[in-house]
Order: C-alpha cells, then structure tokens, then sequence
C-alpha cells in the first residue's frame, strides 16, 4: 500500500541537504533537482484516494509563520459558481460537483464542494514562507561560493489550485485556467536579460529540452517539449497548441473518476473533450471570457472552431503517443 505523509516537516531536511549537495567539492558542473512539498495539507492518503482515519485535513505552516497573515482577504475571481446552476453548461463538472451533496441536488442547490476558505487561503501563503526561506538560503550559498550568476535557476510548480472558481476546490486537475497556469521563472544573468516576460505558451515538458540545451547536451529526438532558450534570448513568440491531458485512474478524488479529458489550449481558445462523456465538451474564447465563464461548444456559429480544435486535438495526442501525425 502506497501512503504518502503531506506536511511543512520535510522542508527543511530537503533544503539543508540541497545546501550540502552545492557545497560539496567537485569538478564538473552539477544539476540539482529540488521538490518541496509544500504546499499540501496534513494528510495522510491512502492508494485509493480516500483519507486514512485520523488525519487532518488542513495546512499547517512552520510555527515562526502561523498568524503572519491573520485578517488578511485573498481577493476572488469573478468566477465564483455559487449555485450548481452556476455550471448548467458545464453538465460533467456540475455533475462530478453535485455528487459531493448530502441534500437536493437542483440548480438553485448551493455549491456542494467544499469551497476554499480565507482561512485555508491564508495557511497555504503562510506554508509557502518556508519555502521563500528555502530558496533565499539556497541562493544565498550559490553567492556565497561565487556561483550565483553562473547557475541556471528555474522556479515552477506542478500544479495551480482553485479558490471557489467554478465551483471547485481542491480538484486541481482539472483543465481550467487556474490550474493549468503555474509560475515558470528562470534566473540566468549571462541569458536572460532583468525582466524579461516572453508572451509564449510553453509547458513542462520543455524543462527538460531546455536544461538540455543550456548543458550543450544532445536534445534527443524522442524527447517531446521544445527548448526555451530561444525565448530566454529574447527571440520572438513562437505560434503554439498545447495539449493538456488527465486520467481519473489515479483515483485521487472520486467524485472525479469518469472526468478523464483531452484538451488543447492555443494563444485564442481552449476545447476539453471529456473521454466519457463526449456530447458535453467544453469551447471557450479565451480572447473575450479569460475566465471561462460561457462555454460555446453547443453553439452553432462556433461549430468550425471547435471541429477545428477537436481536429487538432487528436493530431497532439497522437504526436505524444509517438504516432505519426498527417497534417495538410
């Protein structure tokens, strides 16, 4: 059985020992590779999803942080779904939403999901203090030793996490902006000029092809992403499609399990195919409702964008599955 123990605990073994790694004498450049796991709740789960007996479900900062923004209020977005109305468009998200309800389930029924609190809000910013702390003594031994301005620094995180926009909570897998959209920062004064901030959709998957680069190591060509190096030089926006993909399999919230999707995300649209419910796709125009507020996929005016999308679509799932791709 798989059991993963979340806390703030772990995070200062994990920076000391990333310390000791930069320390340490040797002749060749080094890589390192730093997670920390905050910011996630005091839990712990087991390999089925659910939440052993006994745990706390809540955030727990290092206790030189707790209180440090006490009567703070985070301000929402305006896609608050109070009302499974709310998502009336939206048929297998205010579908999966409504399983978590222990009375009626109509659309003048309030949002059953538990919806993130200021209170939760402000302990998860108040985690991510020590992992500030973290870096800024990471970066300080860097300067320490003379090497600060000749590493590659790259900052991102996984994940975003959503605050009550559309409904949602804690289902931070989903295809929306919120948690699609991580920090991507990269520090490397003799590249990267002060400031900079290329208007160009990247993903995770070019880290990789990007180190790679910066290394002078061969990009192998089964590697998939594109390296960010012509981007960290300044050179011109590239035109781009992303696909975004989820498999409910992993089972970490059940109410989720028949939310499997493909979706593509271009500098204009986003089109999600739900895999098991294919008649409830989602189309939005990101140019005119960033929050995704009003889903167009039904809509007969827009039916050539979406076919479009949908065409395009598969085309990326079949180029990361390594198959051939005919384009026209």
């Amino acid at each position: 059985m798989y059991i993963a123990r979340f806390s703030y605990a772990v995070l200062p073994v994990n920076r000391q020992r990333a310390i000791d790694f930069i320390r340490r004498e040797r002749g060749a450049p080094f890589m390192l590779y730093l997670a920390h796991k905050a910011i996630h709740p005091d839990i712990t789960q087991l390999n089925d999803g659910s939440i052993a007996p006994g745990s706390h479900d809540n955030y727990v900062p290092a206790p030189r942080h707790h209180g440090r923004y006490e009567g703070k209020m985070f301000q929402r977005r305006g896609n608050q779904a109070a009302t499974l109305g709310a998502l009336a468009d939206r048929p297998a998200i205010r579908r999966a939403v409504a399983r978590l309800a222990t009375g009626p389930v109509g659309d003048s029924a309030a949002m059953p999901t538990p919806v993130t609190d200021e209170e939760m809000i402000r302990r998860r910013a108040e985690m991510l203090l020590a992992v500030d702390e973290g870096i800024g003594r990471i970066l300080a031994t860097l300067e320490e030793l003379g090497q600060l301005d000749s590493t590659v620094i790259v900052f991102t995180s996984d994940n975003g996490f959503f605050f009550g926009e559309h409904g949602l909570s804690t289902e931070r897998r989903l295809p929306y902006e919120e948690a699609i959209r991580n920090a991507l920062l990269v520090r490397y004064p003799p590249m990267v000029a002060k400031g900079l901030r290329p208007e160009a959709l990247v993903s995770t998957i070019d880290v990789a092809p990007t180190i790679l680069d910066l290394a002078g190591a061969t990009i192998d060509s089964a590697i998939q992403g594109r390296s960010l190096v012509p981007l960290l030089q300044g050179g011109a926006a590239w035109d781009r499609s992303l696909l975004i993909e989820s498999d409910a399999y992993e089972n970490p919230f059940p109410h989720l399990l028949d939310l499997d999707y493909r979706a593509i995300r271009t500098s204009r649209y986003k089109y999600i195919h739900w895999i098991k419910h294919p008649s409830e796709d989602e189309l939005y125009d990101l140019a005119t409702d960033s929050l995704e507020n009003v889903n167009l996929a039904g809509r007969p005016a827009m039916a050539p964008v979406r076919d479009s999308l949908r065409m395009a679509l598969g085309g990326l799932v079949a180029e990361a599955m390594g198959l051939p791709v005919w384009r026209r």
